[in-house]
């Protein structure tokens, strides 16, 4: 059990740094590149490509993160007036469903790639590989298959969720 504990430890440590990175890269370039337009009538499109590719990179990792804490967002009205089995339930199914988009969008991000490694399309101002960009699809949907498979467990597991806590004492809420 430790190991697992530090697993996850580093996991997340992992999609933190990874996101705050990837986030600061590309906005940091649309700085410099403000800079380079408005001080030196200098812009260079490359950094305009690769800030969008940073920031894009930073936001899907950050997507997992967000699912990871909680910190999505999610209409729970309706959610909050039910008792807590009923969440459980309501909870799994929602989280089931969650997985199910996350294998479709890898697979089809999978297929994604394929597709621009055997075109060899590349981009038009760097002319940087476009398979490489469109990478982050099938890696941010394994990250969210992670985190949907972890909430699955938890909840199974009989945790997560104050809800849980209410179940566990008697089901009062």
């Amino acid at each position: 059990m430790v190991l697992l504990s530090r697993f996850r430890e580093l996991y997340a440590a992992i999609e933190d740094y990874l996101a705050g990175t990837l986030l600061f890269t590309g906005l940091s370039l649309i700085f410099i590149n403000v800079v380079m337009r408005y001080f030196f009538s200098r812009p260079q499109s490359i950094l305009d490509e690769f800030s969008v590719y940073f920031v894009v990179w930073g936001t899907l990792i950050g997507i997992a993160v967000a699912l990871r804490n909680d910190h999505h967002i999610k209409v729970d009205i309706l959610f909050n007036a039910l008792n807590p089995k009923v969440k459980r339930r309501v909870s799994i199914v929602a989280n089931s469903l969650g997985l199910a988009f996350a294998i479709f969008y890898t697979y089809f991000g999978f297929d994604l790639v394929f597709k621009y490694v055997e075109s060899g399309q590349k981009s038009t101002d760097s002319q940087f590989p476009l398979w490489i960009v469109y990478l982050i699809m099938p890696l941010s949907g394994l990250l969210f298959s992670a985190r949907f498979i972890e909430k699955i467990y938890l909840i199974l597991k009989g945790g997560l969720s104050d809800w849980a806590e209410a179940e566990a004492e008697g089901g009062r809420h």
